[in-house]
């Protein structure tokens, strides 16, 4: 952050767990292959490798896409991505932003009655995540200039 009316907001625990289990995973994969006898390795097609390796990387993109979400606002307004969806709301489209003890991650309520998750701002990030949930809302009541 920049500025005292800029945020960005990522979720740090979930991006630490991505980075493990792609440890884990592509380590346990090499421990596994290497493992096999030789004969064996030698028995699997260049196509059945490479469905190994596609649902490895299948499964590492699942969490990586979920692990990359944000959320950043400004004066404007506040805009980020929750997997592959990107949104952005000008403030006087923003009702408030909820985040109740039962929610996982915080929600922006709009004037039209709908709310959208904020994958940036995860539960599980502890206290942290309420310390920027009461940034934003700061930066979302602050007068507009």
């Amino acid at each position: 952050m920049s500025s005292p009316e800029e945020f960005e907001a990522h979720p740090h625990l979930l991006r630490r767990q991505a980075l493990i289990w792609t440890v884990v995973m592509f380590g346990a994969a090499l421990f596994g292959w290497f493992s096999l006898p030789a004969a064996i390795r030698g028995m699997f097609t260049l196509p059945q490798t490479l469905t190994l390796l596609f649902f490895l990387a299948f499964m590492l993109g699942i969490v990586w896409v979920v692990a990359s979400g944000f959320v950043r606002a400004d004066a404007e307004g506040l805009w980020g991505r929750n997997g592959f969806r990107r949104y952005r709301y000008r403030w006087d489209e923003v009702e408030s932003i909820r985040y109740r003890d039962s929610d996982h991650w915080a929600f922006v309520e709009l004037n039209d009655a709908t709310d959208r998750p904020i994958l940036g701002i995860m539960r599980s990030d502890g206290d942290a995540a309420q310390g920027k949930v009461d940034q934003l809302r700061a930066l979302a009541t602050r007068p507009s200039a």
